[in-house]
């Protein structure tokens, strides 16, 4: 495979043989893990979130430092997550902290300004990813091939659906804000 994406080079496919059972990579693992991450994401978004709505004057400087340093910490941490990936372990919880602090922040700035819908969205992916998550870990779910084809056909008919309301939206903003000159 030929790529000029650093985080997807051809030794990372590698499999050594100096591996120990313990070091290689399971299912199970992998959700716990994940688990780990959406909740300290989780953790730090509320906080952000909390931090908006308890404030007196609810407006974005309210959440630009911590959107600041989740951003641009979560794109630092990140590069060095794809450049040096044996601190993948420490880097990883660190990224899912920065990340809950930009997301919550920007979400908290599009609740204030049009209620109800940030928390359903937020919700709503929160929880499907803990079910899933769950699923997966009660062994519920079997990933077979028919299982992933059926996840890629839904994906993608929801990106495309995702893709046509954008456009759609788009076009009667632009038709109900006609610039005067």
């Amino acid at each position: 495979m030929r790529t000029s994406n650093p985080a997807l080079n051809s030794k990372i496919f590698e499999v050594s043989a100096n591996y120990s059972s313990s070091e290689k990579m399971t299912l199970q693992g992998t959700v716990n893990k994940s688990g780990a991450l959406l909740f300290l994401l989780a953790v730090s978004a509320l906080w952000v979130w909390r931090n908006y709505f308890n404030s007196d004057v609810q407006t974005a400087a309210v959440v630009a430092a911590p959107m600041i340093i989740g951003g641009i910490g979560g794109f630092v941490v990140g590069l060095i997550t794809v450049f040096a990936k044996k601190a993948a372990p420490f880097t990883a919880p660190l990224y899912a902290v920065l990340e809950g602090l930009f997301l919550g922040g920007f979400s908290a700035i599009l609740e204030g300004r049009y209620q109800g819908i940030v928390i359903q969205a937020a919700a709503l992916t929160l929880a499907a990813a803990g079910c899933l998550l769950m699923a997966y870990t009660s062994g519920l779910i079997k990933v077979t091939d028919n299982f992933k084809l059926g996840v890629v056909a839904a994906t993608g008919g929801i990106a495309l659906i995702y893709l046509l309301t954008f456009i759609l939206l788009g076009l009667k903003f632009l038709t109900q804000h006609q610039p005067t000159f």
